[in-house]
């Protein structure tokens, strides 16, 4: 089993031991005599998300800005997501393409964020050669993809033709 936690941020962080054994004897009156049980923490992978909009012209387009950053901001909320789920990008780009005012995504790019000075996790993680038809995968390895530190880590930015 394959376990993460939260801080008082609500940052995802690994448990320790003594949670691990507390799981392990909750559990283990529900297994059979012969099971066991392993329990691991997963790997956090940090990722960044970069869009370019293009909004109406009758449109303010720091308002429109905005509100595609906030909408990001609850698409990567970190209760939304369980380890091993996908990031499908072609959701972004929806999401982007239904916020009032934007005419045109031209492009949302995923970046791997791995400096441990600055809170991130250290794992690198090769997101251009894990991505298959706009679909980011998860390694085989249990992890989760977190956006930490969504003011930061989310970066839109107005295109023009």
């Amino acid at each position: 089993m394959y376990v993460l936690g939260y801080d008082n941020n609500k940052n995802i962080t690994t448990v320790n031991r003594a949670v691990k054994e507390n799981l392990v004897n909750y559990l283990s009156q529900y297994r059979m005599l012969t099971d066991s049980i392993n329990i691991r923490n997963a790997f956090i992978i940090n990722v960044g998300v970069e869009f370019d909009v293009i909004p109406y012209r009758d449109k303010n387009a720091n308002e429109v800005l905005l509100d595609c950053v906030e909408a990001v901001k609850a698409h990567f909320a970190i209760d939304k997501w369980q380890v091993s789920q996908p990031i499908v990008v072609g959701d972004v780009y929806n999401l982007l393409l239904a916020r009032p005012g934007v005419q045109t995504v031209t492009s949302v790019r995923l970046v791997n964020l791995n400096d441990s000075n600055l809170g991130y996790s250290n794992i690198y993680y090769d997101v251009k050669g894990a991505t298959r038809n706009g679909i980011l995968y998860p390694s085989l390895d249990p992890c989760i993809f977190e956006v930490k530190y969504p003011d930061n880590d989310i970066k839109g930015r107005i295109a023009t033709y």
